[in-house]
């Protein structure tokens, strides 16, 4: 049985107008409740923004670096989520007969790469059943190193463990696979990546402040990690959370965002504005043999308030921020929530809760 269409109108119908006082108090409860619950630390803060028929919302508490409180357009790293706005691209790529899903990845990078790509196909790389392992471990404790080392592609891939299984047959989540797609994404087109993304995916109003990194620099109000002081920003070179984060990372969590911008890009996303109902159909036709997502992972998708809502978005996590983004088609919505607050041990439970208490007040009425 094929996947019931994906619900665009319901995104489509989202107002940006100001949501009433009443509704709006409720929101920033939920979030004042949210960073005092237990999991997260003491430092820093978090921002959401919320995004239904009835109109909009944005809040903040916290601090953005030990001095100064958090704004609503502050800039953090949003990590992981970068994956979605990376699958966008490639498979508006796919719709425009640039790319097949099914194309072997190693046809469409540079020729003088040399890394064993496991006769991995372009769906794979997406889905994370590449065979190929992560090598995200490793990585992270390099890049510590030194914080202003601009990294190359191929170095990175110099890390990843030689070991491989057979493609398609397993989940396993990796940076690798959307690294490498940045890598497709760019030979294809013969252009940088953040240039085929502002007038690709990114070609939609009020999203000048998600910017790609290292290409597109972030720009003051910006939130620091861990609610450091503003010191860190120049130990990392002006990148959040670093200049050797998002060259190694790139297009696996090279982006910054502050969360109205994020919202605004999820739906249009949602509402079919950047690919077509039928490829968010496909994209969100989630995996349920993933364990390590327990509602299944898609094409560049997962759900993110797995438990008690059905939501297409994503997570990311990196180096003093947390980020979660999500469109809700039964509760008509997008919800986008960022830290900079520490998290000791992220549980399944913690992994999942970010987005609950705005549902809890959306259906509250």
């Amino acid at each position: 049985m094929s996947a019931a269409p994906f619900p665009v109108a319901t995104f489509a119908a989202i107002s940006e107008d100001p949501v009433t006082d009443e509704l709006a108090a409720k929101f920033q409860v939920a979030l004042d409740d949210l960073v005092g619950s237990d999991g997260f630390g003491e430092e820093g803060g978090m921002t959401a923004t919320v995004m239904t028929a009835e109109g909009t919302w944005s809040g903040t508490v916290g601090e953005a670096d030990g001095v100064r409180d958090l704004q609503v357009d502050d800039q953090f790293a949003i990590a992981s989520i970068t994956k979605s706005v990376i699958a966008a691209q490639v498979m508006s790529m796919v719709e425009a007969g640039e790319l097949g899903l099914d194309d072997l990845v190693a046809d469409h990078l540079p020729r003088d790469l040399q890394f064993d790509t496991n006769g991995a196909t372009i769906r794979h790389l997406l889905s994370h059943r590449s065979g190929i392992p992560d090598n995200y471990e490793v990585l992270s404790v390099a890049l510590q190193r030194d914080l202003l080392r601009a990294w190359k592609p191929a170095e990175a891939l110099e890390l990843v463990p030689t070991g491989r299984v057979v493609a398609g047959r397993s989940f396993e989540y990796a940076e690798n696979n959307y690294l490498l797609l940045g890598l497709v994404i760019e030979q294809v087109r013969g252009r940088p990546l953040a240039e085929v993304l502002r007038e690709g995916v990114l070609a939609i109003d009020g999203v000048e402040r998600l910017v790609y990194q290292p290409d597109e620099r972030p720009s003051e109000p910006m939130a620091m990690p861990r609610g450091q002081s503003t010191a860190v920003l120049e130990l990392g070179g002006g990148y959040l959370p670093s200049l050797a984060a998002v060259t190694a990372f790139t297009a696996s969590g090279a982006f910054a965002s502050d969360s109205p911008s994020l919202a605004r890009w999820w739906r249009a996303f949602c509402a079919g504005e950047i690919v077509s109902q039928a490829t968010l159909t496909e994209m969100s036709d989630f995996d349920p043999d993933v364990s390590s997502f327990d509602g299944g992972y898609g094409l560049g998708l997962f759900n993110p308030a797995y438990g008690y809502a059905r939501a297409v978005g994503h997570q990311g996590e990196l180096f003093g921020y947390m980020s979660w983004a999500a469109c809700l088609p039964e509760d008509g919505a997008v919800i986008v929530v960022l830290s900079n607050r520490v998290v000791h041990e992220l549980s399944v439970e913690l992994f999942f809760r970010p987005i609950r208490p705005f549902v809890d007040v959306l259906r509250s009425g």
